[in-house]
């Protein structure tokens, strides 16, 4: 069967010097795997220069329920992004995004809410000029609430943040796992912001990277199996 899909990539690896297998996260059919042929020609090595993390495509596949890796029949680039490739800032938080993405996304389930959430992001990563450096910590706050681990945000001044309840608090937890209250209050507003506004959060590279590990931590008492990301010692020294 043949199906059309908007997609946007999260991982590939090359299977021959021909060929490739592409993880994509589809808004029609969840996660799916891809193999991508050709590669050896002109056509094909065009081709290869769009597989960069979170590039959106639209797909044609030839689809089957019995197959756990699908046919590509055609592709091309459904949003183009003008400063990602070429910013060594933007790439390398797109790469550790699609790091995450790959990890945590393991269903074939449709989400669309989420698929236009990744998308969204992806857009607003190449087009935001203030910023950027926060990107990451707001990206995987906002991500929270599409799987199922999520807080809610809180009316509340000097608390904590308790990570094993997931909820903020007045008392200093008994437990190592919690957020204290300065980085409790940048943490509630990521919950609350748009990306649009992330140049209003004031940083300094050792409490980004901090913070950053804090986020990471949660995400790992809350979600089995996830592991290191590669991208994470390059993302520490561009943004520290």
């Amino acid at each position: 069967m043949l199906i059309k899909t908007e997609a946007i990539l999260l991982h590939h690896v090359r299977y021959s010097d021909n060929s490739l297998i592409a993880q994509f996260y589809t808004r029609d059919h969840g996660r799916m795997s891809v193999m991508v042929r050709g590669l050896s020609s002109k056509k094909g090595n065009a081709r290869l220069s769009y597989f960069r993390p979170m590039n959106v495509f639209s797909l044609e596949i030839y689809y089957s329920e019995k197959r756990e890796v699908h046919n590509l029949k055609e592709m091309s680039l459904a949003f183009i992004p003008k400063n990602t490739p070429a910013d060594i800032r933007r790439s390398t938080l797109a790469l550790f995004i699609s790091e995450v993405l790959y990890n945590i996304i393991r269903e074939e389930d449709v989400n669309r809410m989420l698929y236009d959430f990744i998308r969204s992001s992806s857009v607003n990563l190449d087009e935001m000029q203030e910023g950027i450096s926060n990107f990451h910590l707001w990206f995987l706050v906002a991500f929270m609430a599409y799987t199922g681990i999520g807080p809610a945000a809180t009316q509340q001044r000097n608390v904590y943040f308790d990570m094993l309840t997931g909820q903020f608090t007045p008392n200093q937890p008994m437990h190592p796992d919690f957020l204290e209250p300065h980085h409790a209050a940048i943490f509630n507003r990521l919950l609350q912001m748009p990306a649009e506004e992330l140049d209003t959060i004031h940083l300094q590279g050792e409490e980004r990277s901090e913070l950053l590990e804090r986020i990471l931590r949660y995400y790992s008492l809350h979600l089995a199996g996830i592991r290191q990301f590669r991208s994470l010692t390059v993302l520490r020294e561009l943004f520290r």
